[in-house]
């Protein structure tokens, strides 16, 4: 086998094992609705125990939150670990309202804005 062969050998085991560095930064592709479906589901799944913490007027304003955010995504060059790490802080930013006591129209304003600025953040780095 000469060099050539050798290395195309490497290359194609690479390809095949995920190891090459093209695969390596495919995570960063434009997010499809079948992404987004399944972040919001695993999102809802994740969130029902905060049902309880937050309220049910909280909760469903970091549902609506989460929906629009995830929206603004759909076919944005975003990788998914950085929109599991949006959702996270979205879940870690509601629950540090709520505990500081806001609620109601402000807690309302805050969440979606702090989503707003998060997502627009994301979408501007990537």
């Amino acid at each position: 086998m000469n060099i050539l062969q050798t290395s195309s050998a490497i290359q194609q085991k690479n390809s095949v094992s995920g190891n090459d560095k093209s695969s390596a930064f495919s995570n960063v592709q434009k997010l499809s609705f079948e992404n987004i479906r399944d972040l919001r589901q695993n999102f809802e799944q994740g969130t029902s125990p905060l049902r309880s913490v937050l309220g049910d007027d909280q909760h469903q304003t970091m549902m609506v939150a989460m929906y629009e955010g995830t929206e603004k995504l759909l076919n944005q060059d975003v990788s998914e670990f950085a929109v599991l790490e949006y959702l996270e802080g979205l879940k870690l930013t509601a629950r540090e309202l709520r505990q500081q006591g806001i609620s109601g129209d402000q807690y309302r304003s805050t969440l979606l804005e702090h989503s707003i600025t998060t997502v627009r953040d994301l979408v501007r780095s990537s």
